[in-house]
């Protein structure tokens, strides 16, 4: 036992670590809307509360809240003294606006770290990364393999409210009138199953989980999913998105308050040890994860905030 604790200290010891917005748009602290010391707050509750989307296999509610995302941030806040999670379900869109207003304390929704979000809040380092897929038509009658291709053939795609997909396609020449967004996975899926769009666009491996869960479900299925609809559909191969000539690196982290430096910190030494230790493939494997979607160790928050999808912080990109 001496052993394991002595070696879990000398990993967070030598781990290298990588306002809110108002209505008007100016920056406030934590005190200010008093939040106060976040990090101490959850120490003394022993609760952290986390935002989330409900997105497959990201952090979703299953008798509870379960997912790749909050599996490993048990984990993470275990090892910071926090032994409980509560779940905050909001949509997609609403995550960044949550997390800066106090409704919840950290986002665990896997979101894609980038330029525009970065401006916005505080990012842990990545926990993963994914390329993007396309779910379309049996057999693929279109030929589509990527965004361009979709702006090439004028197909239609669907994406998901406030995804950065929708910036991707843009940035690839689709014009708006091709792109049909839609509130949810499955929502996604019937548009493809039924003749709606010819693709729906997500990351591949939301794309993967949604599909196999679709499979297993019978008429009327679980969220709306069916076997039926997933027999008229089918997934093309991985593909890096690309906005002005440079590959879009996708990367999901853990988003916090700006003011919220202490914890972001402390997070981010309790995940390089889970790294060092091989936990986190561990942790998420049971959500479809595998080792292609765990980063290279040069892959830095730092850099992925130099990423600009486009859109600006309004109306501009917000995963998968």
């Amino acid at each position: 036992m001496t052993d394991v604790w002595s070696r879990r200290r000398f990993l967070q010891t030598t781990a290298v670590a990588g306002g809110l917005l108002t209505a008007s748009g100016l920056t406030v602290g934590c005190d200010a809307v008093g939040l106060g010391d976040t990090l101490e707050n959850i120490r003394e509750a022993g609760v952290v509360k986390v935002g989330y989307a409900g997105e497959r296999p990201y952090a979703y509610d299953d008798n509870g809240l379960v997912g790749a995302i909050p599996a490993v941030d048990r984990a993470v806040f275990e090892g910071i003294g926090v032994g409980k999670l509560e779940g905050v379900l909001v949509p997609f869109r609403s995550l960044i606006g949550g997390v800066n207003s106090g409704a919840f304390d950290v986002i665990s929704a896997g979101m894609f770290v980038n330029k525009a979000r970065c401006e916005q809040i505080a990012f842990s380092e990545p926990i993963y990364c994914a390329q993007s897929g396309l779910l379309v038509r049996k057999e693929n009658p279109k030929g589509l393999s990527d965004f361009a291709s979709v702006a090439r053939t004028g197909a239609t795609v669907a994406v998901l409210a406030s995804a950065v997909e929708q910036a991707y396609a843009q940035a690839a020449g689709v014009r708006d009138e091709q792109i049909h967004v839609v509130g949810s996975q499955d929502d996604g899926l019937e548009q493809v199953a039924l003749g709606h769009s010819d693709a729906f666009a997500l990351t591949s491996i939301s794309l993967r989980t949604m599909l196999d869960r679709a499979k297993q479900a019978g008429p009327g299925g679980p969220d709306g999913g069916s076997a039926e609809w997933a027999a008229e559909v089918e997934l093309s191969p991985p593909f890096t998105a690309v906005v002005d000539g440079k590959p879009q690196l996708g990367c999901g982290a853990a988003g916090f308050r700006k003011t919220d430096g202490s914890l972001r910190d402390a997070y981010n030494r309790e995940l390089a040890v889970l790294r060092a230790e091989g936990r986190i493939l561990e942790l998420t494997a049971p959500y479809g994860f595998t080792e292609a979607e765990m980063p290279e160790p040069s892959v830095r928050t730092e850099d992925l905030c130099t990423i600009d999808t486009g859109g600006g912080s309004v109306r501009g990109p917000l995963p998968r």
